[in-house]
């Protein structure tokens, strides 16, 4: 409670930072665990959070969801099933009630249905590609929000011989919109991917929507983020181990880039319909898809 009544700008407040809670999902006989804090929601009608499973088959097609009813354009060719969510809200001063802050966390299951047959996602040079063209679908093919500076802060890891790569997306933001609304240089997201078998991964997600001074603010969240992504651990189960040495024996030379700059995609022209839908037309196409290389 004395946290509270000293929140600052500078310093705010998070409800149960430290009490750390112990997540652990198998996954088809892979175990991925790490550790976060409980979910914090200051409007409980607008608490979103969702409990992880215990257990789940990543081979059961049944509980993913495609794109297929996008605009061909805008088609990715990968399904995803969310596995949890939570928030972590900040508090400023006491007589402020509401949050300053709010960081929105959400781990998803993937299966890239579009990878070509002589592609594996744990082949780091092929996962790699994987991320680029993720970055791709969520830039140039939403032309309607925000232009994306991605990727940002690229990072490798090791988790038991898989190249898992973090990354950060941040956007544009004019001169003139900063002048008016520093704490838009907070809204940005984060993502750690984690390679499971040949077309199938984890997404751990970050979402700031933070305050300004922009500083103090991202220091804290980035303390959050930080200290769940560190605390990942996967161990691979007997059917993953094989694959990775079967990826390991065909392609014993494949690596990730160790640093990645921003992408100068271009965005295409567009406007929008008036009609119900209000579908997105492109008078003018950007930047086409990453070509994959086997």
């Amino acid at each position: 409670m004395l946290g509270r009544l000293f929140a600052s700008r500078q310093y705010p407040y998070i409800p149960r930072r430290h009490q750390r809670e112990r997540i652990a999902i198998d996954l088809s006989g892979s175990r991925l665990a790490f550790s976060l804090p409980p979910n914090v929601c200051y409007d409980s009608f607008a608490d979103s959070s969702q409990e992880p499973p215990q257990s789940v088959n990543i081979f059961d097609n049944s509980n993913y969801f495609d794109d297929s009813g996008y605009e061909e354009w805008e088609r990715e060719g990968v399904a995803s099933q969310t596995l949890m969510k939570r928030s972590w809200e900040l508090f400023g001063p006491i007589w402020h009630g509401s949050p300053i802050d709010t960081i929105d966390f959400v781990l998803s299951l993937n299966r890239h249905d579009t990878l070509p047959k002589d592609m594996n996602c744990l082949n780091p040079q092929h996962f790699e590609q994987v991320i680029m063209r993720h970055l791709y679908y969520c830039g140039p093919c939403l032309p309607n929000h925000e232009i994306q500076l991605a990727p940002v802060n690229w990072q490798l890891r090791e988790l038991d011989g898989v190249t898992a790569i973090f990354f950060e997306k941040h956007r544009i933001n004019p001169p003139e919109v900063l002048a008016e609304c520093p704490h838009h240089d907070t809204y940005f997201s984060s993502c750690f991917f984690i390679p499971l078998d040949q077309d199938i991964y984890i997404k751990l997600n970050f979402r700031y929507l933070g305050y300004a001074p922009v500083e103090p603010c991202l220091k804290v969240m980035n303390s959050i983020r930080d200290s769940i992504c560190n605390s990942l651990q996967l161990q691979l189960g007997t059917g993953a181990k094989d694959q990775l040495l079967k990826a390991r024996q065909k392609w014993p030379r494949a690596k990730a880039s160790a640093k990645r700059d921003i992408e100068s995609w271009i965005y295409p022209e567009w406007y929008e319909t008036d009609d119900f839908e209000g579908k997105i037309i492109i008078t003018k196409p950007g930047s086409p898809p990453p070509a994959w290389q086997e």
